[in-house]
């Protein structure tokens, strides 16, 4: 849930998956979920990111949306997923994307996309989450 919320003005956001979520992580879900049943669950995750800022839209007061960081409209939030024909919920089924938000550009970027199970035994969620982005999104951490 966001404790910033979110400006509605029913324009759509433009979002991308970074390259390095592509590189380390995307390959490993397009490899366990084969064909129609991950295109659909990246269009559903593309979508709900996207339309964030229309009116009506409450994922930011949702369970399924943490807010990392916020600093002057820009957001760096988690985001749980599930995987469409799963029958698990987006919370339990350990999915998560890290996304960067510009609400004033209405960019979105999808930095890192990975499970539960990803993540290093000896560090917990969030230390991950932040020394991943200190390294490979110096740059947008600077914004922070």
């Amino acid at each position: 849930m966001f404790t910033h919320l979110i400006i509605h003005d029913d324009k759509l956001i433009r979002v991308a998956f970074s390259e390095f979520a592509k590189r380390h992580f995307l390959r490993n879900f397009e490899k366990k979920y084969r064909g129609r049943q991950w295109e659909v669950t990246v269009e559903s995750i593309l979508e709900d990111i996207g339309r964030i800022k229309m009116q009506g839209n409450k994922l930011e007061m949702t369970q399924q949306v943490d807010e990392l960081w916020y600093k002057d409209g820009r957001w760096i939030f988690k985001y749980d997923f599930a995987v469409a024909q799963t029958r698990k919920s987006a919370k339990s089924s350990g999915n998560r994307c890290v996304v960067f938000l510009d609400s004033n550009c209405n960019e979105a970027e999808i930095l890192v996309i990975y499970h539960k199970d990803d993540l290093p035994k000896n560090m917990g969620e969030q230390a991950w989450i932040k020394s991943t982005l200190r390294v490979a999104f110096s740059d947008k951490m600077l914004l922070f």
